[in-house]
């Protein structure tokens, strides 16, 4: 918890939005010069990498409270192997 907020992460004690923490984590990311093969993975798979590693590595429930959850439901969202799930399909 930050001292100055009741949110972990806050800008003048407001609680940032989903969409600026994205935001800021892409400009952040980009600014590595890093290189990826495809898309430079999002805010959001970067948080489910770390749902399924908490899981795999500790527990499910370890998962669940680091990400902030209150529903295992919610962090079975996050812990889906989403490469094994794709279908391509062509819009030609």
């Amino acid at each position: 918890m930050n001292k100055n907020s009741q949110f972990v992460i806050s800008i003048n004690g407001k609680q940032l939005t989903t969409t600026k923490i994205s935001v800021q984590f892409a400009k952040t990311r980009d600014k590595t010069n890093l290189s990826w093969e495809g898309t430079a993975p999002s805010f959001h798979e970067i948080r489910s990498l770390s749902a399924r590693l908490y899981t795999t590595k500790m527990s499910s429930e370890l998962a669940q409270n680091l990400l902030g959850h209150k529903s295992a439901d919610m962090t079975a969202k996050y812990q889906d192997e989403k490469s094994k799930g794709w279908n391509e399909i062509s819009l030609s």
